[in-house]
């Protein structure tokens, strides 16, 4: 889109108020507090998350019904000022692990049925909501001209703004919005857009659209809370869009020990501070143009440099291309040639394909692990020695395989295990 059609949009806006608050941190999931956007007086404030409301709702539809039930009355209409629309993520606000899976709970006195009427969609509003420290959004009211509501948890702060020029379709505005507020092209994924499409205003079953930044097509993308006309609701209220600028940040949550996270999870928890190390690590995903889409490149990368995945590499990795941290872990969890512990010095590869374990891979794999004193998956206590089982080594003609350091053995059979650890020890 050209910046000077930018420059014109952004000249064109009047702030009619502005909020500014500090970012909290979540407790278990929950911020304790919302924010509520009043129209009629151009008007922000936070209003509180009690025990009672987690004690008998965990967000999403519970929080909106609860915040909905303080603002209207026996004769709220669809159309009535003081018709809220209600917005609320859960404790966890959704994944942001892939494009556009994110979850909000949207609720509002619905046009169609003139009763209250929730949808859910994806998308990382809610996400983002949540990141900057609010487990729902409240907006009442009606603006007197077409207006913007921005959440900024970059600069922490809140506005309410004239849009005079932006459109008014969804799909455009989106674009517009996104490349508005993005500081580059990586900073796009961290806009999250609300709007209402021009349909909206001629039909009682108007959708709300909720926008994310899809890394991997480079394009803005729609999801569409399609229930009960809520999008009918925002139009109503004059409002263009709601936007959301995440911090640059995907946070990874667990709220209960995972049983099978124990079995991958690293004892110790490798990082590093040199400068030199940092730069290199800097260096392997510059190589890669910081593309998210070779992320597992890098980290081949990094792994056979480092011997290892450590907390820094994820960091850096994720800082660079902002591919979510969760994802990454899953990567270096997920393929066995990767691990976020320094291996040993040699590692030891015994295949378990269908050619290697008819020939007696079972055997091998024991035979290592009574010479080496560790189990599969473990590094000896000298360093010297990492033992693992993988699928194939690709040489099912000289099954059962065997691959040491760099070094492939053939038609190995248990009695040459001691007799391989001794040759490869007498190589270090």
């Amino acid at each position: 889109m050209a910046e000077n059609k930018l420059e014109q949009m952004r000249n064109a806006h009047e702030v009619l108020c502005e909020f500014k608050f500090e970012v909290k941190e979540l407790n278990r999931g929950y911020a304790d507090r919302a924010l509520r956007v009043d129209l009629d007086k151009n008007e922000i404030t936070i209003i509180p998350v009690t025990q009672q409301m987690k004690d008998l709702w965990i967000g999403g539809k519970g929080f909106d019904l609860w915040y909905m039930f303080q603002e209207i009355n026996k004769d709220t209409k669809w159309d009535s000022h003081e018709n809220p629309i209600c917005f609320s993520s859960g404790p966890l606000g959704g994944t942001t692990s892939f494009p556009g899976s994110g979850k909000t709970l949207v609720t509002t006195v619905s046009p169609l049925t003139s009763s209250i009427m929730d949808c859910n969609v994806g998308g990382y509003f809610g996400p983002y909501l949540k990141f900057a420290g609010f487990d729902a959004l409240v907006i009442v009211g009606k603006g007197s001209d077409e207006a913007i509501v921005y959440i900024d948890a970059v600069k922490e702060r809140i506005t309410i703004e004239k849009a005079p020029l932006e459109s008014i379709d969804s799909h455009i505005l989106a674009e517009e919005l996104t490349e508005m507020y993005a500081d580059d092209e990586l900073d796009k994924r961290n806009i999250a857009v609300v709007s209402a499409g021009r349909g909206a205003q001629h039909t009682r079953m108007g959708v709300l659209n909720f926008s994310f930044w899809d890394w991997r097509r480079k394009v803005t993308r729609l999801k569409q809370a399609g229930r009960g006309g809520v999008g009918t609701v925002l139009r109503d209220k004059k409002l263009k869009a709601i936007v959301v600028k995440n911090r640059d940040i995907t946070p990874a949550w667990r709220v209960a020990e995972n049983k099978v996270a124990k079995m991958v999870a690293p004892k110790t928890i490798s990082t590093t501070s040199c400068k030199h190390e940092i730069e290199e690590l800097d260096g392997i995903i510059e190589k890669w143009g910081n593309d998210p889409e070779y992320a597992i490149e890098m980290m081949q990368d990094i792994q056979e440099r480092f011997r290892h995945i450590s907390k820094t590499a994820i960091d850096r990795i994720l800082d660079k291309t902002g591919v979510p941290k969760a994802y990454l872990y899953h990567i270096a969890t997920f393929y066995k040639s990767f691990s976020l512990e320094k291996k040993g010095d040699t590692i030891i590869q015994v295949c378990m394909g269908t050619a290697c374990h008819v020939k007696g891979a079972a055997k091998i794999l024991d035979s290592f692990e009574r010479e080496l004193g560790v189990k599969t998956g473990q590094t000896t206590d000298d360093k010297k020695f990492s033992l693992d089982a993988v699928a194939c080594l690709g040489a099912c003609s000289i099954a059962p395989v065997v691959k040491l350091g760099d070094e492939v053995h053939g038609n190995v059979q248990a009695k040459d295990v001691a007799k391989l650890l001794k040759q490869a020890g007498a190589k270090k």
